[in-house]
Protein backbone atom coordinates (compact mmCIF):
# COMPACT_ATOMS: atom_id res chain seq x y z
CA UNK A 1 0.00 0.00 0.00
CA UNK A 2 2.75 2.46 0.76
CA UNK A 3 4.36 1.65 -2.43
CA UNK A 4 1.58 1.91 -4.08
CA UNK A 5 0.70 5.32 -2.82
CA UNK A 6 4.27 6.70 -3.54
CA UNK A 7 3.91 5.54 -7.12
CA UNK A 8 0.87 7.47 -7.39
CA UNK A 9 2.08 10.31 -6.37
CA UNK A 10 5.26 10.46 -8.57
CA UNK A 11 3.71 12.05 -11.62
CA UNK A 12 2.46 15.01 -9.37
CA UNK A 13 6.50 15.89 -8.87
CA UNK A 14 6.20 17.97 -11.90
CA UNK A 15 4.36 20.29 -9.50
CA UNK A 16 6.58 20.12 -6.67
CA UNK A 17 9.04 22.38 -7.87
CA UNK A 18 6.79 25.11 -8.73
CA UNK A 19 4.80 24.54 -5.13
CA UNK A 20 7.43 25.07 -3.03
CA UNK A 21 5.98 29.00 -2.30
CA UNK A 22 2.71 27.25 -1.44
CA UNK A 23 4.40 25.43 1.72
CA UNK A 24 1.79 23.49 3.33
CA UNK A 25 0.64 22.09 -0.24
CA UNK A 26 4.16 20.95 -1.16
CA UNK A 27 4.95 19.01 3.03
CA UNK A 28 1.59 17.19 2.20
CA UNK A 29 2.72 16.09 -1.01
CA UNK A 30 6.15 15.70 0.83
CA UNK A 31 4.37 13.03 2.83
CA UNK A 32 2.61 11.57 -0.01
CA UNK A 33 6.14 10.28 -1.55
CA UNK A 34 7.10 9.03 1.94
CA UNK A 35 9.57 11.44 3.17
CA UNK A 36 9.38 11.01 6.68
CA UNK A 37 10.80 14.57 7.61
CA UNK A 38 8.75 16.73 5.62
CA UNK A 39 10.35 19.71 6.85
CA UNK A 40 14.16 18.82 6.40
CA UNK A 41 13.22 17.52 2.67
CA UNK A 42 11.32 21.27 2.32
CA UNK A 43 14.38 23.28 3.30
CA UNK A 44 16.50 20.96 1.02
CA UNK A 45 14.04 21.50 -1.89
CA UNK A 46 14.33 25.20 -1.48
CA UNK A 47 17.57 25.42 -0.72
CA UNK A 48 17.97 22.87 -4.05
CA UNK A 49 15.87 25.16 -6.29
CA UNK A 50 16.71 28.94 -4.74
CA UNK A 51 20.77 28.03 -3.89
CA UNK A 52 22.11 29.69 -0.63
CA UNK A 53 20.99 33.35 0.56
CA UNK A 54 24.63 34.16 -0.21
CA UNK A 55 24.73 32.62 -3.80
CA UNK A 56 20.94 32.59 -5.39
CA UNK A 57 20.95 30.07 -7.74
CA UNK A 58 21.15 31.93 -11.20
CA UNK A 59 18.36 31.79 -13.78
CA UNK A 60 20.15 29.42 -15.93
CA UNK A 61 20.54 27.13 -13.15
CA UNK A 62 17.41 26.80 -11.74
CA UNK A 63 15.60 26.22 -15.42
CA UNK A 64 17.80 23.52 -15.74
CA UNK A 65 17.10 21.96 -12.14
CA UNK A 66 13.45 22.87 -13.16
CA UNK A 67 13.73 21.15 -16.03
CA UNK A 68 15.66 17.79 -14.16
CA UNK A 69 13.27 17.96 -10.96
CA UNK A 70 10.43 15.54 -11.87
CA UNK A 71 12.81 12.41 -13.20
CA UNK A 72 15.54 13.16 -10.24
CA UNK A 73 13.01 13.25 -7.35
CA UNK A 74 10.98 9.94 -8.64
CA UNK A 75 14.70 8.48 -8.47
CA UNK A 76 14.84 10.04 -4.89
CA UNK A 77 11.50 9.25 -3.64
CA UNK A 78 11.84 5.45 -5.05
CA UNK A 79 15.63 5.58 -3.04
CA UNK A 80 16.60 3.16 0.01
CA UNK A 81 16.95 6.49 1.85
CA UNK A 82 15.27 9.84 0.52
CA UNK A 83 15.86 11.83 2.90
CA UNK A 84 19.47 11.10 2.92
CA UNK A 85 19.38 11.55 -1.13
CA UNK A 86 18.11 14.95 -1.19
CA UNK A 87 20.69 16.39 0.90
CA UNK A 88 23.28 15.03 -0.51
CA UNK A 89 22.04 15.97 -3.74
CA UNK A 90 21.40 19.85 -2.59
CA UNK A 91 25.10 19.75 -1.07
CA UNK A 92 25.97 18.63 -4.66
CA UNK A 93 24.15 21.19 -6.47
CA UNK A 94 25.36 23.83 -3.66
CA UNK A 95 29.11 22.87 -4.85
CA UNK A 96 28.89 22.97 -8.28
CA UNK A 97 27.75 26.60 -8.21
CA UNK A 98 27.22 28.46 -11.65
CA UNK A 99 28.98 24.92 -13.61
CA UNK A 100 25.15 24.29 -14.82
CA UNK A 101 27.34 21.67 -16.99
CA UNK A 102 26.95 19.13 -14.92
CA UNK A 103 23.36 19.39 -14.69
CA UNK A 104 22.71 19.43 -18.33
CA UNK A 105 24.60 16.15 -18.12
CA UNK A 106 22.58 14.49 -15.30
CA UNK A 107 19.70 15.80 -17.88
CA UNK A 108 21.00 13.49 -20.77
CA UNK A 109 22.26 10.78 -19.12
CA UNK A 110 19.32 8.97 -17.29
CA UNK A 111 21.45 6.59 -16.31
CA UNK A 112 24.04 8.09 -14.04
CA UNK A 113 21.06 10.67 -12.56
CA UNK A 114 20.19 7.16 -11.40
CA UNK A 115 23.18 6.06 -10.31
CA UNK A 116 24.27 9.15 -8.30
CA UNK A 117 20.92 8.77 -6.75
CA UNK A 118 21.01 5.51 -4.98
CA UNK A 119 25.40 6.32 -4.35
CA UNK A 120 23.91 9.68 -2.42
CA UNK A 121 21.05 7.28 -1.15
CA UNK A 122 23.38 4.02 0.15
CA UNK A 123 26.86 5.33 1.17
CA UNK A 124 27.73 8.14 3.40
CA UNK A 125 31.49 7.48 2.89
CA UNK A 126 31.24 7.44 -0.88
CA UNK A 127 28.59 10.72 -1.13
CA UNK A 128 31.56 12.44 0.83
CA UNK A 129 34.37 11.73 -1.43
CA UNK A 130 31.92 12.62 -4.56
CA UNK A 131 30.85 15.81 -2.88
CA UNK A 132 34.71 17.22 -1.99
CA UNK A 133 35.15 15.79 -5.72
CA UNK A 134 32.05 16.62 -8.03
CA UNK A 135 34.49 16.42 -10.89
CA UNK A 136 34.20 12.89 -10.69
CA UNK A 137 30.90 13.00 -12.28
CA UNK A 138 32.48 12.95 -15.29
CA UNK A 139 34.06 9.53 -14.44
CA UNK A 140 30.39 8.00 -14.13
CA UNK A 141 29.75 8.91 -17.81
CA UNK A 142 32.84 7.54 -19.35
CA UNK A 143 32.86 4.00 -19.60
CA UNK A 144 36.40 3.36 -19.63
CA UNK A 145 37.07 5.26 -16.13
CA UNK A 146 34.67 2.79 -14.57
CA UNK A 147 35.24 -0.34 -16.10
CA UNK A 148 33.95 -2.69 -14.11
CA UNK A 149 37.05 -5.09 -12.94
CA UNK A 150 40.68 -4.24 -13.18
CA UNK A 151 43.65 -5.99 -12.83
CA UNK A 152 45.96 -5.59 -10.02
CA UNK A 153 48.63 -4.93 -13.14
CA UNK A 154 46.30 -2.20 -14.30
CA UNK A 155 45.82 -0.30 -11.11
CA UNK A 156 49.46 -0.43 -10.46
CA UNK A 157 50.32 1.13 -13.57
CA UNK A 158 47.59 4.04 -13.05
CA UNK A 159 48.87 4.44 -9.66
CA UNK A 160 52.51 4.38 -10.95
CA UNK A 161 51.97 7.29 -13.38
CA UNK A 162 50.04 9.25 -10.71
CA UNK A 163 53.03 9.22 -7.91
CA UNK A 164 55.84 9.41 -10.43
CA UNK A 165 54.50 13.19 -11.22
CA UNK A 166 53.87 13.93 -7.54
CA UNK A 167 56.54 16.67 -6.78
CA UNK A 168 57.41 15.74 -2.98
CA UNK A 169 56.42 12.97 -0.18
CA UNK A 170 52.94 15.21 0.79
CA UNK A 171 51.51 14.91 -2.64
CA UNK A 172 52.72 10.99 -3.09
CA UNK A 173 50.93 10.57 0.68
CA UNK A 174 47.44 12.39 -1.15
CA UNK A 175 47.98 10.89 -4.62
CA UNK A 176 47.55 7.62 -2.75
CA UNK A 177 44.47 8.34 -0.84
CA UNK A 178 42.77 10.01 -3.83
CA UNK A 179 43.65 6.70 -6.13
CA UNK A 180 42.18 4.48 -3.49
CA UNK A 181 39.35 6.48 -2.78
CA UNK A 182 38.45 6.64 -6.39
CA UNK A 183 38.75 2.87 -7.16
CA UNK A 184 36.71 2.67 -3.77
CA UNK A 185 33.90 4.67 -5.85
CA UNK A 186 34.93 2.59 -8.78
CA UNK A 187 34.06 -0.64 -6.88
CA UNK A 188 31.11 0.78 -4.62
CA UNK A 189 29.32 1.84 -7.75
CA UNK A 190 29.47 -1.18 -9.49
CA UNK A 191 28.31 -3.11 -6.12
CA UNK A 192 25.35 -0.97 -5.85
CA UNK A 193 24.37 -1.24 -9.11
CA UNK A 194 24.52 -4.96 -8.67
CA UNK A 195 27.22 -5.44 -11.55
CA UNK A 196 29.53 -6.70 -9.57
CA UNK A 197 29.07 -9.99 -7.73
CA UNK A 198 30.05 -10.10 -4.13
CA UNK A 199 33.21 -12.76 -4.48
CA UNK A 200 34.45 -10.08 -7.20
CA UNK A 201 34.18 -6.95 -4.66
CA UNK A 202 36.34 -8.50 -2.51
CA UNK A 203 38.75 -9.90 -4.99
CA UNK A 204 38.70 -6.18 -6.50
CA UNK A 205 39.42 -4.26 -3.05
CA UNK A 206 42.09 -7.04 -2.32
CA UNK A 207 43.98 -5.73 -5.51
CA UNK A 208 43.43 -2.50 -4.62
CA UNK A 209 44.21 -3.02 -1.08
CA UNK A 210 48.08 -5.06 -2.53
CA UNK A 211 48.67 -2.13 -5.26
CA UNK A 212 48.00 0.51 -2.36
CA UNK A 213 50.47 -1.59 0.05
CA UNK A 214 52.96 -1.99 -2.79
CA UNK A 215 53.14 1.77 -3.78
CA UNK A 216 53.34 2.28 -0.10
CA UNK A 217 56.55 0.35 0.40
CA UNK A 218 58.20 1.58 -2.41
CA UNK A 219 57.85 5.15 -1.22
CA UNK A 220 59.20 4.37 2.17
CA UNK A 221 61.94 2.59 1.27
CA UNK A 222 63.28 5.45 -1.33
CA UNK A 223 62.14 7.82 1.46
CA UNK A 224 64.79 5.28 3.88
CA UNK A 225 67.15 4.77 1.06
CA UNK A 226 67.08 8.90 0.63
CA UNK A 227 67.92 9.30 4.35
CA UNK A 228 70.66 6.76 4.48
CA UNK A 229 72.56 8.32 1.25
CA UNK A 230 72.78 4.21 -0.11
CA UNK A 231 71.50 3.02 -3.24
CA UNK A 232 68.39 0.65 -3.98
CA UNK A 233 69.45 -2.77 -4.59
CA UNK A 234 68.04 -6.37 -4.48
CA UNK A 235 69.44 -6.49 -1.10
CA UNK A 236 67.20 -3.67 0.26
CA UNK A 237 64.00 -5.02 -1.30
CA UNK A 238 63.79 -8.11 0.59
CA UNK A 239 61.12 -7.42 2.47
CA UNK A 240 58.10 -9.48 1.95
CA UNK A 241 54.60 -8.76 3.70
CA UNK A 242 52.47 -11.83 4.47
CA UNK A 243 48.17 -10.57 4.32
CA UNK A 244 46.18 -12.40 6.77
CA UNK A 245 42.52 -12.26 7.80
CA UNK A 246 40.23 -10.80 4.71
CA UNK A 247 43.49 -9.31 2.58
CA UNK A 248 44.71 -12.95 2.48
CA UNK A 249 41.70 -14.76 1.68
CA UNK A 250 40.99 -12.46 -0.95
CA UNK A 251 37.81 -10.99 0.75
CA UNK A 252 38.45 -7.92 1.62
CA UNK A 253 35.19 -5.27 2.54
CA UNK A 254 35.05 -1.86 2.46
CA UNK A 255 37.19 -0.72 5.60
CA UNK A 256 38.76 -3.70 6.25
CA UNK A 257 42.00 -3.20 8.21
CA UNK A 258 44.65 -4.73 6.77
CA UNK A 259 46.19 -7.47 8.79
CA UNK A 260 50.36 -7.81 7.89
CA UNK A 261 53.40 -9.59 8.80
CA UNK A 262 56.62 -8.03 7.85
CA UNK A 263 59.57 -10.74 6.82
CA UNK A 264 63.14 -10.06 5.59
CA UNK A 265 65.77 -12.20 4.36
CA UNK A 266 69.44 -10.34 4.82
CA UNK A 267 70.73 -11.61 1.58
CA UNK A 268 73.79 -10.34 0.18
CA UNK A 269 75.93 -9.95 3.47
CA UNK A 270 78.46 -7.79 1.94
CA UNK A 271 76.19 -4.93 1.08
CA UNK A 272 74.62 -5.06 4.16
CA UNK A 273 78.26 -4.78 5.78
CA UNK A 274 79.17 -1.56 3.91
CA UNK A 275 75.33 0.15 4.55
CA UNK A 276 73.02 -0.86 7.36
CA UNK A 277 72.33 -2.81 9.87
CA UNK A 278 69.06 -5.12 8.15
CA UNK A 279 66.79 -5.73 11.22
CA UNK A 280 67.08 -1.46 11.54
CA UNK A 281 66.81 -0.73 7.73
CA UNK A 282 63.51 -2.74 7.38
CA UNK A 283 62.35 -1.71 10.86
CA UNK A 284 62.35 1.36 9.71
CA UNK A 285 60.84 0.86 6.10
CA UNK A 286 57.51 -1.06 7.48
CA UNK A 287 57.32 1.91 10.25
CA UNK A 288 57.35 4.71 7.04
CA UNK A 289 55.07 2.09 4.89
CA UNK A 290 52.65 1.54 7.30
CA UNK A 291 52.72 5.64 8.10
CA UNK A 292 51.81 6.11 4.05
CA UNK A 293 48.77 4.04 4.42
CA UNK A 294 47.69 4.94 7.54
CA UNK A 295 48.79 8.87 8.66
CA UNK A 296 45.49 10.90 7.80
CA UNK A 297 46.31 13.63 5.38
CA UNK A 298 44.07 16.11 3.96
CA UNK A 299 42.82 13.13 1.85
CA UNK A 300 41.92 11.12 4.70
CA UNK A 301 43.71 7.84 5.07
CA UNK A 302 44.54 4.83 2.60
CA UNK A 303 44.14 2.04 5.36
CA UNK A 304 43.97 1.07 8.97
CA UNK A 305 47.19 -1.29 9.80
CA UNK A 306 46.87 -4.02 12.39
CA UNK A 307 50.33 -5.36 13.31
CA UNK A 308 48.99 -7.41 15.98
CA UNK A 309 49.58 -11.37 14.24
CA UNK A 310 53.40 -11.01 13.98
CA UNK A 311 55.36 -13.41 16.30
CA UNK A 312 54.66 -12.61 20.17
CA UNK A 313 52.01 -9.82 18.92
CA UNK A 314 53.09 -6.47 20.36
CA UNK A 315 55.83 -7.80 22.30
CA UNK A 316 57.46 -8.55 19.32
CA UNK A 317 59.54 -6.52 16.94
CA UNK A 318 57.64 -5.39 14.19
CA UNK A 319 59.52 -6.86 11.47
CA UNK A 320 60.99 -10.77 11.65
CA UNK A 321 63.94 -12.51 9.51
CA UNK A 322 63.17 -15.67 7.77
CA UNK A 323 64.98 -17.17 10.32
CA UNK A 324 63.81 -16.14 13.39
CA UNK A 325 59.65 -16.14 11.64
CA UNK A 326 60.44 -20.13 11.26
CA UNK A 327 61.91 -21.16 14.69
CA UNK A 328 59.25 -19.40 16.35
CA UNK A 329 56.76 -21.33 14.45
CA UNK A 330 58.54 -24.03 15.15
CA UNK A 331 58.35 -24.03 18.57
CA UNK A 332 56.75 -21.27 20.50
CA UNK A 333 53.63 -20.55 18.49
CA UNK A 334 49.57 -21.35 19.72
CA UNK A 335 47.18 -22.85 17.90
CA UNK A 336 44.99 -19.60 17.72
CA UNK A 337 48.40 -18.66 15.57
CA UNK A 338 47.42 -21.80 13.37
CA UNK A 339 44.12 -20.94 12.99
CA UNK A 340 45.20 -16.84 12.15
CA UNK A 341 47.71 -18.12 9.18
CA UNK A 342 45.33 -20.43 7.31
CA UNK A 343 44.54 -17.29 5.24
CA UNK A 344 48.43 -16.29 5.33
CA UNK A 345 49.01 -14.84 1.97
CA UNK A 346 52.63 -13.26 0.34
CA UNK A 347 50.90 -10.39 -0.70
CA UNK A 348 54.53 -8.00 -1.60
CA UNK A 349 57.70 -8.53 -1.64
CA UNK A 350 60.21 -10.68 -3.85
CA UNK A 351 58.49 -13.68 -5.52
CA UNK A 352 61.46 -16.20 -4.23
CA UNK A 353 61.31 -15.17 -0.88
CA UNK A 354 57.34 -15.03 -1.06
CA UNK A 355 57.82 -18.99 -2.05
CA UNK A 356 60.11 -19.41 1.01
CA UNK A 357 57.99 -17.64 3.28
CA UNK A 358 55.03 -19.34 2.17
CA UNK A 359 56.30 -22.58 2.53
CA UNK A 360 57.43 -22.50 5.90
CA UNK A 361 53.71 -21.51 6.89
CA UNK A 362 52.21 -24.22 5.53
CA UNK A 363 54.00 -26.26 7.31
CA UNK A 364 53.48 -24.99 10.40
CA UNK A 365 49.51 -24.80 9.46
CA UNK A 366 49.59 -28.52 8.27
CA UNK A 367 52.36 -30.14 8.96
CA UNK A 368 49.79 -32.65 11.57
CA UNK A 369 46.46 -32.85 11.72
CA UNK A 370 44.16 -31.55 15.02
CA UNK A 371 43.49 -33.48 18.31
CA UNK A 372 40.53 -33.42 19.68
CA UNK A 373 42.00 -31.29 22.88
CA UNK A 374 42.67 -28.87 19.77
CA UNK A 375 39.03 -29.09 18.67
CA UNK A 376 37.46 -28.26 22.20
CA UNK A 377 40.36 -25.58 22.35
CA UNK A 378 39.15 -23.84 19.33
CA UNK A 379 35.24 -23.93 20.28
CA UNK A 380 36.32 -22.57 23.77
CA UNK A 381 37.64 -19.34 21.82
CA UNK A 382 34.72 -18.93 19.87
CA UNK A 383 32.28 -19.24 22.55
CA UNK A 384 34.54 -16.65 24.22
CA UNK A 385 34.36 -14.35 21.38
CA UNK A 386 30.77 -14.79 21.11
CA UNK A 387 30.23 -13.67 25.53
CA UNK A 388 32.84 -11.18 25.34
CA UNK A 389 32.17 -9.41 21.78
CA UNK A 390 28.40 -10.94 20.61
CA UNK A 391 25.96 -8.78 22.36
CA UNK A 392 24.38 -6.12 20.95
CA UNK A 393 21.56 -3.61 22.67
CA UNK A 394 17.97 -4.30 21.98
CA UNK A 395 16.91 -5.33 19.20
CA UNK A 396 20.33 -4.93 16.64
CA UNK A 397 22.49 -7.57 16.43
CA UNK A 398 25.68 -8.53 15.95
CA UNK A 399 26.65 -10.13 12.75
CA UNK A 400 30.30 -11.06 12.67
CA UNK A 401 30.58 -12.80 16.65
CA UNK A 402 27.18 -13.16 17.65
CA UNK A 403 25.37 -15.96 17.50
CA UNK A 404 25.48 -17.84 14.00
CA UNK A 405 27.51 -15.27 12.80
CA UNK A 406 30.72 -15.19 10.50
CA UNK A 407 32.83 -16.09 12.63
CA UNK A 408 30.76 -19.42 13.82
CA UNK A 409 31.44 -20.30 9.72
CA UNK A 410 34.93 -19.12 9.89
CA UNK A 411 35.64 -20.91 12.77
CA UNK A 412 34.26 -24.23 11.81
CA UNK A 413 35.48 -23.92 8.08
CA UNK A 414 39.10 -23.16 9.90
CA UNK A 415 38.50 -26.11 12.55
CA UNK A 416 37.98 -28.64 9.44
CA UNK A 417 40.98 -27.29 7.62
CA UNK A 418 43.74 -27.60 10.33
CA UNK A 419 41.82 -31.32 10.69
CA UNK A 420 42.10 -33.05 7.65
CA UNK A 421 44.40 -30.44 5.68
CA UNK A 422 47.31 -32.59 6.68
CA UNK A 423 46.07 -35.51 4.61
CA UNK A 424 44.23 -33.88 1.94
CA UNK A 425 45.60 -30.66 0.59
CA UNK A 426 42.99 -29.75 -1.81
CA UNK A 427 41.12 -28.13 1.00
CA UNK A 428 44.07 -26.00 2.17
CA UNK A 429 42.06 -23.34 0.63
CA UNK A 430 42.46 -19.65 2.09
CA UNK A 431 38.90 -18.10 1.33
CA UNK A 432 36.48 -19.33 3.25
CA UNK A 433 33.95 -19.88 0.30
CA UNK A 434 36.20 -21.63 -1.32
CA UNK A 435 37.23 -23.62 1.76
CA UNK A 436 33.76 -24.77 2.07
CA UNK A 437 33.30 -26.01 -1.19
CA UNK A 438 36.69 -27.72 -1.23
CA UNK A 439 35.68 -29.40 1.86
CA UNK A 440 32.20 -30.62 0.57
CA UNK A 441 34.49 -31.78 -2.27
CA UNK A 442 36.57 -33.98 -0.24
CA UNK A 443 33.19 -35.39 1.27
CA UNK A 444 34.59 -33.51 4.95
CA UNK A 445 31.35 -31.84 4.48
CA UNK A 446 27.95 -32.94 3.84
CA UNK A 447 25.85 -30.98 0.75
CA UNK A 448 23.37 -29.87 3.28
CA UNK A 449 25.96 -28.65 5.90
CA UNK A 450 27.84 -27.17 3.14
CA UNK A 451 24.43 -25.30 1.41
CA UNK A 452 23.74 -24.32 4.69
CA UNK A 453 27.15 -22.66 5.37
CA UNK A 454 27.40 -21.19 2.22
CA UNK A 455 23.98 -19.54 1.70
CA UNK A 456 24.43 -18.18 5.30
CA UNK A 457 27.89 -16.42 5.01
CA UNK A 458 26.91 -15.03 1.87
CA UNK A 459 24.02 -13.41 3.38
CA UNK A 460 26.25 -12.05 6.19
CA UNK A 461 28.79 -10.92 4.10
CA UNK A 462 25.58 -9.01 2.05
CA UNK A 463 25.03 -7.44 5.32
CA UNK A 464 28.46 -6.84 6.60
CA UNK A 465 28.62 -5.06 2.68
CA UNK A 466 26.30 -3.01 3.67
CA UNK A 467 26.83 -1.87 7.09
CA UNK A 468 30.37 -0.79 5.79
CA UNK A 469 29.77 0.68 2.85
CA UNK A 470 27.91 3.05 4.92
CA UNK A 471 30.25 4.78 7.01
CA UNK A 472 33.54 3.39 5.40
CA UNK A 473 34.07 2.03 9.25
CA UNK A 474 33.96 -1.32 10.68
CA UNK A 475 30.76 -1.83 11.61
CA UNK A 476 29.11 -5.45 12.30
CA UNK A 477 26.22 -4.14 14.82
CA UNK A 478 22.88 -4.14 12.58
CA UNK A 479 21.22 -0.82 13.68
CA UNK A 480 18.76 -0.80 16.58
CA UNK A 481 16.38 2.03 15.28
CA UNK A 482 13.51 1.03 12.95
CA UNK A 483 14.45 3.65 9.95
CA UNK A 484 18.24 2.69 9.95
CA UNK A 485 17.22 -1.14 9.57
CA UNK A 486 14.58 0.00 6.78
CA UNK A 487 17.14 2.04 4.78
CA UNK A 488 19.15 -1.57 5.54
CA UNK A 489 16.86 -3.34 4.17
CA UNK A 490 16.27 -1.23 1.00
CA UNK A 491 19.74 -0.97 0.48
CA UNK A 492 19.99 -4.97 0.38
CA UNK A 493 16.76 -4.64 -1.67
CA UNK A 494 13.93 -5.97 -0.09
CA UNK A 495 10.67 -4.68 -1.09
CA UNK A 496 6.89 -4.02 -0.19
CA UNK A 497 5.68 -1.54 2.61
CA UNK A 498 8.14 -0.84 5.26
CA UNK A 499 6.88 -3.22 7.94
CA UNK A 500 7.30 -6.01 5.76
CA UNK A 501 10.39 -5.32 4.58
CA UNK A 502 12.03 -4.98 8.01
CA UNK A 503 10.20 -8.10 8.95
CA UNK A 504 11.70 -10.05 5.70
CA UNK A 505 15.29 -9.13 6.95
CA UNK A 506 15.08 -10.01 10.33
CA UNK A 507 13.43 -13.41 9.17
CA UNK A 508 16.13 -14.10 6.87
CA UNK A 509 18.72 -13.19 9.48
CA UNK A 510 17.64 -15.21 12.01
CA UNK A 511 16.74 -18.29 9.82
CA UNK A 512 20.24 -17.89 8.18
CA UNK A 513 21.75 -17.73 11.61
CA UNK A 514 19.81 -20.94 13.09
CA UNK A 515 21.24 -23.02 10.10
CA UNK A 516 24.64 -21.73 10.84
CA UNK A 517 24.70 -22.55 14.36
CA UNK A 518 23.36 -25.75 13.87
CA UNK A 519 25.76 -27.03 11.74
CA UNK A 520 28.71 -25.37 13.77
CA UNK A 521 27.11 -27.34 17.26
CA UNK A 522 27.38 -30.54 14.97
CA UNK A 523 30.62 -30.77 14.30
CA UNK A 524 31.91 -29.65 17.64
CA UNK A 525 29.93 -31.79 19.10
CA UNK A 526 31.12 -34.54 17.11
CA UNK A 527 34.26 -36.29 18.39
CA UNK A 528 37.73 -35.10 16.58
CA UNK A 529 38.85 -38.47 14.04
Amino acid sequence: AEEERRREAEPELALLIDELDQRERALRRLGQLGFRDRESAYRELRLLRDGPPHAPASARRRAALVRLAPALLTEIARSAAPERALRHLATFVSTIGARTSYLHLLLENPGVMRLLVRLFATSEFLSAFFLRHPELLDSLVRADLMRIERTREDMAAELGERLAAAPDLEARLDTLRRFRHEEFLRVGVHDIEGTLEPAEVGRQLTSLAETCLAAALAIARGEVLARAGVPDTAASQGLAVLGLGKLGGGELVYASDLDLIFVYDPSDPAWWSGHAVPHEFFTRVAQRAISALATPTREGIAYRIDTRLRPSGNQGPLVSSLEAFAAYHRSGARLWERQALIKARVVAGPPALGARLEAIVAEFVYGRGLGPAEVAEIAHMRARLERERGAADGPAVNIKTGRGGLVDVEFLVQMLELRHGHAHPAVRVRDTPGAITALAAAGLLGPGDARALAEGYAFLRALESRLRLEHDQPLEVTAADPAALLALARRLGYRGADGEAVAALRADHARHGDAIRAVYDRHFAAPAA
